[in-house]
């Protein structure tokens, strides 16, 4: 039975190391309550769960511009890095986001690596933390705002259930023998881990590099008086591929930005 790697991305402090600390039952992944990203590296944590078994990846925050750690363009390039080296493919994509909001960084992170990088060929789920004071039950938070999502563009994967998990990764704190939000942090335990059996890839899919540039080849040839060849002028010259006008149609940015974020992507 193959090992199904599962990513989970987004912004910095949005409860990544947290959720996968969740499912795995006991503190492992380092967090940070900070505004600067303590994840640059993306690290593996080994997991069984219901006899299968799972990688669950965390992944350096994205988005964090100045105030982080890491770079908008180092983030974005070490997860699509780590997603084209991962030999055995990539069984699901698990988005963390806080609640309440949505934002623009949110929708690009979502196109590109769900729609452009992996093609839409992994499935997608999302896990919003924050969200133990969401009344009636955290569950309520999803209908509320589904229609934002969809307006975007972010459709989880919805084969098995809403493929969201309203949850919070926060046990509150300890009140006599009992944590404040023990029963809410139990709740979104059980719905995590569930999301990410039903949903992740049994046989999972190969990233391949994407094509974001290509290269023309154009020869020229020199002459003497007598039509004789003297010598031939060979010319590289590279041009955009279908990566970057996906990046360009996708993102609504220039042609040089595309370019450029293609560039940073592949490490240039």
């Amino acid at each position: 039975m193959a090992t199904r790697n599962i990513i989970f991305f987004g912004e910095s402090g949005h409860g990544k190391s947290s959720v996968i600390n969740m499912i795995l039952g006991y503190d492992k992944a380092a967090t940070s309550s900070s505004a600067m990203g303590c994840t640059f590296n993306s690290t593996p944590y080994p997991h069984e769960l219901s006899g299968h078994n799972f990688v669950l990846w965390d992944t350096a925050g994205l988005n964090e511009g100045d105030q982080g750690t890491v770079t908008d363009m180092k983030a974005l390039a070490s997860l699509y890095a780590l997603l084209k080296s991962l030999e055995g493919g990539v069984s699901l994509l698990v988005f963390c986001m806080r609640a309440p909001r949505i934002n623009d960084a949110a929708h690009k992170n979502w196109q590109l690596f769900h729609e452009i990088i992996c093609q839409k060929k992994v499935p997608i789920v999302m896990a919003v933390t924050h969200l133990e004071n969401e009344e009636p039950m955290m569950d309520a938070w999803w209908p509320k705002n589904e229609n934002k999502f969809r307006g975007y563009g972010m459709n989880p994967c919805g084969e098995h259930g809403s493929g969201v998990a309203c949850i919070t990764a926060s046990k509150g704190r300890l009140r006599g023998d009992r944590h404040y939000l023990q029963d809410e942090y139990d709740e979104s335990q059980e719905k995590i881990r569930r999301l990410i059996i039903a949903n992740s890839l049994e046989t999972p899919w190969k990233v391949q590099p994407v094509q974001w540039f290509r290269t023309v080849v154009s020869t020229a040839v020199k002459t003497d008086c007598w039509g004789n060849v003297v010598e031939e002028i060979r010319n590289e010259e590279q041009i955009e591929a279908r990566g970057v006008f996906e990046l360009k149609s996708r993102w609504g940015i220039s042609l040089e930005e595309a370019r450029n974020l293609a560039r940073a992507l592949e490490g240039h």
